[in-house]
This record gives C-alpha cells, sequence and structure tokens, in this order.
C-alpha cells in the first residue's frame, strides 16, 4: 500500500468514525509491519540465544527486555546500541528497519542449517500471519468502501428529497 494510499485512507476513516488519524496509523503499521521484537526473536531463534542470555552478554539490566517487551513501546536506545554492540554479525539496518538481511554479509555465522531451517521456519510464520492480517484489513476495507458509498447514496437522496 502506498504512502499516498494510506493517507486517504486514515483520511475516509477518521472522517467516517472519529477515530484519530495518530491511532489509525499506529494500528496500520503495528498490523503491517514487522516489529522491533519480531526481529530480535528471529535473530535469537537463528543464534540459539533468548531473551537472558542476550541482557547478560550484552550487559542490560536483568529483566529489562522482557520489561521493554511487556510495555508494548520496543526496545531502549541504549539496549539497542548494547545488542548491536554484543553481536556484530547482527546487521543494524535490519534490525531497526526491518530492511536488507539479518546478517552482515562478512559474519554471517548460523550455528547450523537446523536453526537457519528453524528461523526461515519462524519468519515464514511471521509472514503468513502479517499476510492473514492485510487480508482482514483489505476486506474492512471493502465493507467500508461499501459503507461510505451507501452513505453517500443516501445522503444524495435526502439532499434530492429537500430540493
Amino acid at each position: 500500500m502506498s504512502h499516498n494510499n494510506l493517507y486517504f485512507l486514515i483520511n475516509q476513516l477518521t472522517t467516517i468514525r472519529n477515530i484519530t488519524p495518530q491511532r489509525l496509523t499506529s494500528f496500520i503499521e503495528l498490523v503491517m509491519e514487522s516489529t522491533l521484537f519480531t526481529r530480535l526473536d528471529a535473530f535469537m531463534k537463528c543464534k540459539g540465544l533468548n531473551d537472558n542470555r542476550i541482557t547478560v552478554q550484552a550487559k542490560i539490566a536483568v529483566g529489562t527486555i522482557g520489561k521493554q517487551r511487556r510495555s508494548g513501546k520496543g526496545l531502549s536506545y541504549d539496549s539497542i546500541v548494547k545488542i548491536l554492540r554484543t553481536y556484530p554479525e547482527l546487521n543494524p539496518t535490519w534490525f531497526i528497519l526491518g530492511e536488507g538481511e539479518m546478517f552482515l554479509r562478512e559474519n554471517v555465522n548460523p550455528r547450523n542449517l537446523e536453526e537457519l531451517l528453524i528461523s526461515v521456519k519462524s519468519l515464514e510464520a511471521t509472514l503468513l500471519r502479517q499476510e492473514e492480517k492485510i487480508n482482514l484489513l483489505i476486506s474492512q476495507l471493502d465493507y467500508m468502501r461499501t459503507q461510505i458509498s451507501v452513505n453517500q447514496g443516501y445522503l444524495r437522496d435526502i439532499s434530492s428529497k429537500d430540493e
């Protein structure tokens, strides 16, 4: 979905339903994009890590990753920097923005093929869930478009009766 279409959609939905553009934008971004935590989880699966092991190796306060995960706000800047410094093979662009490859080319080092396959299967499952969410959003958009058309027809009928 292009940004222009997204802005048009936001404008239409906020007009119809008194939904703030910020809340709607946040919801759509949440549904359509992977998060820092989904990328962290994929990296951890590929490297055979867990929250505790990353916390210890990156010298992050115990429980910080879990607290940040539960807060829904994402990782703090300090946690991201510590993770990237601890795992130099992790591509910062992929980790932060979700663009590019998980590993920097010269440092690709999955522990073994089985872990790599597990990571790929996990990413496939994530993609399938996102595709299902996108399809749900598309069907909701179609329904809203229908409602807009019906409401516009209704308003035209009322307008023509008043004239």
